[in-house]
C-alpha cells in the first residue's frame, strides 16, 4: 500500500492499518505467489503466427521485437529511449503516411525489472502480414544511413528535451504517486531512477545511439540479432502453409498475397517464382508490365496497372523479390527446436507453432537452464 500526499509518518502508517481492518486481509502464504517468468529467447529470428477467428476482421497486424541492451543499465535505457524518439517519427513517416500501409503505426520501448530492453515496430493494416515484415525490413535496411547522417544540433536538442520533461514539476499528486509506485511496481525500490537517467542522458550522445542500432538492430552488424515477429492474420486473408513457408522465400509469399489480393485469383507459388527467375535480367518497370499481364484481374476486362489501389504495394513487392539483397538472410540457429514441433523457413527463421513449448526450450532470465534440454542443430539445407 502507497499513501501519499500530506501526511506524516504515523499518519501513512495508521491509514494502512484501518484499511487492512476493514479488508480483513492476510498476506498470501509464499507458495501463492506467482512468480515473475522472464524468458532468455536465444539469439536467432522466430516467427508466431495466429488467424484471426472474426470473419468480418479485414484488418492484418504485426509486430517486429527486437531485444536490445539490459532494462538494469541506465545506459542501456536512456540510449534506447533517444533511438525510439527518433525512429518512430521516421517510422510512422515511411510506412503510414508515405506508403499508407497501416492505421496505426508506431515504434515503442518497453522493458522488465530486470530483463531486457524491447524496441516493437507495430502495424496495423490490410496488407497481408509477410508484406507488412517485408516493408519493416526494408525500412530497417535504409535507417542505419538515416542515424548516421542524423543532424547533431537535432539530436541535442531532443535530449533536451526529455531532460526538461523529465524535470518537469508534478502538477498532482496522483502524478507523483504514479511515479513513486512504478518502482515498487517494477521492483527495482530505486525512486532516484528519474535522477540517474537524466544524469545518463546528459552524457549520451549520437554515437552511442548508432552503436545500440549496429548492436542490436541491424542484422548485418548483430553479433547476437535476436528478433521475434507476431503476425495475425485476418481470417478471410491467403494464409501460407508450413511447406509454402519452407520452400518459398518471404518476398515470393509477400507478392503473392499483394497480387492475390488485387486479382482476386490464387497465385501459384512455382509459377510466380520462375517469373521472378526470368525477370532479373528486366528493367523494374518492364517487369512490372509483365507481371500485369500475367496476372489479369479475375472476371474483369480491367487490367492491372497505376490505377489499382494496391499497385504500389505490387511495385514494392516485386522489386524487394527481384532484388532479395536488400532482404537479410538469417544465420543458422545453434539449437534445433524440431523436437517442439517448430520448423525453419527457407531464410533460417524458426517458426514458432506452441508457445508454451518454445518458451520452455529457453532459459528464465537469471537461471542457468531451460525447461526442455537444448538440442544442437544438425540440419541441413
Amino acid at each position: 500500500m502507497l499513501v501519499v500526499g500530506n501526511f506524516e509518518p504515523a499518519e501513512a502508517v495508521d491509514a494502512a492499518q484501518q484499511v487492512n481492518q476493514m479488508l480483513k486481509s492476510q498476506p498470501l502464504p509464499p507458495h501463492s505467489h506467482v512468480p515473475s517468468r522472464m524468458v532468455n529467447v536465444e539469439p536467432g529470428h522466430y516467427i508466431y503466427r495466429h488467424m484471426g477467428e472474426d470473419p468480418n476482421m479485414l484488418n492484418n497486424a504485426v509486430v517486429a521485437t527486437f531485444y536490445c541492451g539490459m532494462a538494469t543499465n541506465p545506459k542501456d535505457r536512456t540510449t534506447m529511449a533517444l533511438l525510439v524518439q527518433i525512429v518512430k517519427d521516421q517510422f510512422f513517416g515511411q510506412i503510414r503516411t508515405k506508403e499508407q500501409l497501416g492505421y496505426r503505426v508506431g515504434a515503442f520501448t518497453n522493458s522488465f525489472s530486470s530483463g531486457k530492453l524491447i524496441l516493437e515496430l507495430r502495424v496495423q493494416g490490410e496488407s497481408n502480414p509477410t508484406y507488412l515484415l517485408q516493408r519493416i525490413d526494408s525500412f530497417i535496411h535504409g535507417f542505419r544511413q538515416t542515424l548516421a547522417k542524423f543532424d547533431t544540433v537535432k539530436f541535442d536538442a531532443l535530449v533536451e528535451s526529455i531532460v526538461g520533461k523529465a524535470n518537469e514539476q508534478l502538477t498532482s499528486v496522483d502524478a507523483e504517486a504514479s511515479r513513486m509506485w512504478t518502482p515498487i511496481d517494477k521492483g527495482t525500490y530505486n525512486f532516484a531512477r528519474l535522477a540517474d537517467e537524466v544524469e545518463s542522458l546528459q552524457r549520451v550522445r549520437l554515437d552511442d545511439v548508432l552503436d545500440m542500432w549496429d548492436r542490436y538492430i541491424n542484422p548485418q552488424t548483430a553479433v547476437a540479432y535476436t528478433r521475434v515477429d507476431s503476425q495475425l492474420w485476418a481470417a478471410k486473408a491467403s494464409y501460407p502453409s508450413a511447406t509454402d513457408m519452407t520452400a518459398w522465400p518471404e518476398s515470393i509469399l509477400a507478392l503473392a498475397g499483394c497480387l492475390e489480393s488485387e486479382t482476386h485469383m490464387p497465385v501459384d507459388l512455382s509459377d510466380l517464382s520462375h517469373f521472378i527467375n526470368t525477370a532479373v535480367t528486366q528493367t523494374s518497370a518492364d517487369a512490372l508490365g509483365s507481371l500485369a499481364r500475367q496476372y489479369p484481374v479475375a472476371n474483369s476486362t480491367q487490367v492491372l496497372d497505376e490505377t489499382a489501389s494496391g499497385w504500389s504495394k505490387i511495385k514494392n513487392a516485386l522489386d524487394m523479390a527481384m532484388r532479395p539483397h536488400v532482404n537479410h538472410v538469417v544465420q543458422d540457429s545453434n539449437t534445433n527446436f524440431t523436437h517442439v514441433g517448430m520448423y525453419q523457413t527457407i531464410e533460417g527463421k524458426w517458426v514458432i507453432t506452441d508457445v508454451d513449448k518454445f518458451k520452455a526450450t529457453q532459459a528464465l532470465h537469471e537461471m542457468p537452464v531451460p525447461v526442455i534440454k537444448l538440442i544442437p542443430n544438425t540440419l541441413t539445407k
